[in-house]
């Protein structure tokens, strides 16, 4: 799936991962999140995982970014499951949360 930044493979029924390139711009996030999930609802997914295992720290403009992913693709009937999350990345973005976030963790793809 050639979308800009990131690789989207199928894993499995209804199972993609999302793993971004070093060259994601999230500056241009509507485009990207509607690329993304276009290409989910033609393909039928029913879960994403994003892999964050090259991500050192989550800040509120990266969190945000993961946080309007996570909401379209609840609004589509996908759930979104970050993997991967380095210790730091964990500490740093519960530093900033004030609730529950909407996607789901996880240590790796079941």
């Amino acid at each position: 799936m050639a979308i800009a930044g990131i690789h989207l493979t199928r894993i499995g029924r209804g199972n993609f991962l999302l793993e971004p390139l070093r060259s994601l711009n999230i500056g241009g996030w509507e485009q990207l999140i509607q690329d993304i999930v276009t290409v989910l609802q033609q393909e039928h997914a029913t879960r994403l995982y994003y892999d964050l295992n090259d991500l050192p720290v989550i800040d509120p403009v990266y969190y945000d970014w993961l946080d309007k992913l996570a909401r379209i693709c609840l609004t589509a009937n996908i759930k979104m499951v970050c993997i991967n999350m380095q210790p730091t990345a964990a500490f740093t973005l519960s530093k900033f949360l004030t609730g529950k976030p909407l996607f789901e963790t996880a240590l790796s793809v079941p």
